[in-house]
């Protein structure tokens, strides 16, 4: 996700945290130095965190009352800034993004703040039956915070299987791995059926990109995307929940030496880039900018979509 913006002034390489951003428990604080590009890369997924309900609501207030006693003693201190001043403070943002970094970073998040975990996991069982041996088999089963999908990989399927929605693309994409069969002495590759049967909060989908894609193949591959996915078009649910339908709340972007958030906000998409805000508008404006600006999406939220109704209609009931 690399996006040049001509209109936006490359910040500064290399800025230095405020004293007032310092851990007041060291006696000396170490004077840190912060990578523009990194904390601008922060920021954007904060804020596109910011646009998941769930988030905002009963986790954040829980985390940011008690990171607050020990970083600020200003009550008025907005609760975003108490987080970005606990994640400054606490990530390793020295140097730049390595390429297609913005997952990673991602997941170091969710490591300084554990009790948030289990709104973005997915618990993975794969399973299938051997088509030499006919064993039956199940892996090990391991947690993921999403999935990560090659770019390239979109474009081809989508060439392939031009009726294929979004989630059928990931879908064929996930069944097309193959894994060992572990019979002793049959090693036949086999195709797998993954299952699930939690839903997550919120679901992540993370692209790989080889960053020397033409302005076609860019499009061609945002044009792919989608604002609303069933998960169980994905995996093979097997939980008891109907509300298997998930709605893009947000994502974030690379631009130049900066990075921009997306957002669903107000019914209408808006970006974010710096302390700027503009107004999109529909989702074919979004895609007008990928072709425009040659923009790369790297990490898109996804958010239960009964889950965003039911924060909305407790919101409008306190209204």
């Amino acid at each position: 996700m690399e996006m040049d913006l001509s209109e936006v002034k490359e910040m500064e390489k290399d800025e230095e945290i405020d004293s007032d951003l310092s851990d007041s428990d060291t006696e000396e604080p170490e004077e840190k130095i912060l990578n523009a590009t990194s904390v601008s890369a922060l920021d954007m997924i904060l804020k596109s965190l910011w646009n998941i309900s769930v988030f905002v609501s009963n986790l954040s207030m829980d985390y940011v009352q008690e990171a607050n006693q020990s970083l600020t003693d200003n009550e008025s201190v907005p609760l975003q800034d108490i987080l970005r001043i606990f994640m400054l403070n606490n990530l390793s943002l020295a140097h730049p993004l390595e390429a297609n970094g913005v997952s990673k970073l991602f997941l170091n998040i969710l490591e300084l703040i554990p009790r948030w975990n289990y709104h973005f996991e997915v618990n993975e069982v794969a399973k299938t039956i051997c088509i030499r041996c006919k064993t039956d088999m199940a892996y090990s089963g391991e947690t993921s915070y999403g999935i990560i999908i090659n770019a390239n990989s979109l474009r081809v399927y989508k060439s392939a299987f031009k009726e294929f929605t979004f989630e059928n693309i990931i879908k064929a994409i996930m069944i097309n791995v193959k894994m060992l069969c572990d019979k002793e002495g049959c090693g036949k590759r086999n195709y797998v059926d993954t299952m699930i049967s939690n839903l997550p909060s919120a679901f992540i989908v993370a692209l790989q990109w080889e960053n020397n894609e033409t302005t076609k193949e860019i499009f061609d591959t945002a044009s792919v995307l989608a604002t609303e996915i069933d998960i169980s078009a994905i995996y093979r649910y097997v939980g008891d929940s109907a509300f298997t339908k998930y709605r893009l709340v947000s994502m974030v972007w690379s631009h130049g030496n900066l990075y921009n958030c997306v957002a669903y906000e107000n019914n209408r998409w808006v970006r974010h880039f710096c302390s700027e805000i503009e107004v999109i508008g529909d989702w074919d404006g979004v895609l007008s900018i990928f072709r425009e600006l040659h923009i790369r999406p790297e990490i898109l939220f996804f958010e239960n979509a009964i889950l965003k109704d039911q924060m909305f209609s407790e919101q409008g009931s306190e209204d």
